[in-house]
């Protein structure tokens, strides 16, 4: 498998972007043959396209590639008024998979899982089949969301500049922060989300409001995730602390059919810990569908 995967895969993706709503998204799409499947990979929040880049490759032998930025992230563009949270990104999805004409193999991790969710609940005539990467069914443990809310808060305001790359790299972080990435990785995620402004000033790509969409569109419901019939995979990073086990089981059970599988020597962020044994676990998955 692995040399299929070395000899067929795509050195390096093609930047496309499609416009959807007014609102130019940005994809990156690393090719493969569309008549077998297509995946479309899903973020998680405040992330980008770039999380994929080590796990894309490896699927490409299975179909046609794609990961998709959510508006308001990496390339894509920013949202005015400020429409954010998992409803618009559901509606981005929908869009982008419209575009696209055919249903997909549709895979989100963290947020961009929870944003499959209500894709796949919602409008599961679009999807082959569904794969969710360390993402929970509803809002994640409570510690974890005050923390989130209380970074939020500190950090309210306009998107802040900063003077040099080397502030980008500073500034930088996973969150959750456990991560089996180098000081390289972690270098590279940060000038992938980032730019140099006409300014000489550096600033993240992300658009801050989007941490703060609960101010405009409120909470949501749980997706009803018992509706499903789609074909399903579960994983969960084996050390993750946003994902516990017993929440990921549970999920199992509701999805009937449903298969759950946990990725070694990973934490929350799954595909960059360990991108061989998640491409491994869906290509699994996908071969017996």
């Amino acid at each position: 498998m692995a040399q299929q995967q070395a000899a067929t895969a795509a050195p390096e993706p093609t930047s496309r972007f499609v416009e959807v709503e007014g609102i130019k998204l940005h994809y990156l799409d690393w090719g493969g043959d569309q008549n077998k499947h297509t995946f479309l990979l899903l973020h998680g929040g405040a992330a980008h396209v770039h999380w994929w880049d080590s796990v894309a490759p490896l699927l490409v032998p299975y179909g046609r590639v794609l990961a998709l930025d959510f508006r308001g992230h990496g390339r894509s563009g920013w949202a005015e008024p400020p429409h954010y949270g998992p409803g618009w990104y559901t509606r981005d999805v929908k869009g982008m998979i419209d575009h696209l004409g055919e249903p997909v193999i549709l895979v989100g991790h963290s947020m961009g899982g929870a944003v499959a969710q209500w894709v796949a609940t919602l409008h599961p005539e679009i999807l082959e089949a569904l794969i969710l990467i360390d993402s929970p069914n509803g809002p994640p443990p409570i510690m974890r969301r005050l923390m989130w809310r209380w970074r939020r808060r500190a950090r309210g305001g306009p998107r802040p500049e900063l003077k040099s790359f080397e502030d980008i790299k500073r500034k930088f972080r996973l969150s959750p922060p456990d991560t089996y990435l180098t000081r390289d990785d972690l270098e590279r995620l940060a000038r992938m989300g980032s730019l140099q402004l006409e300014n000489g000033n550096w600033a993240f790509r992300l658009d801050p409001r989007t941490r703060a969409w609960r101010k405009t569109e409120g909470h949501t419901r749980k997706p009803k995730i018992k509706r499903l019939k789609m074909p399903v995979l579960i994983l969960r990073g084996a050390q993750s602390t946003l994902m516990g086990a017993r929440p990921s089981l549970r999920m199992h059970r509701k999805i009937r059919g449903s298969v759950y599988k946990e990725i070694p020597r990973a934490f929350h962020h799954v595909p960059l810990d360990n991108p061989r044994d998640t491409a491994d676990a869906m290509i699994e998955f996908v071969e017996h569908i």
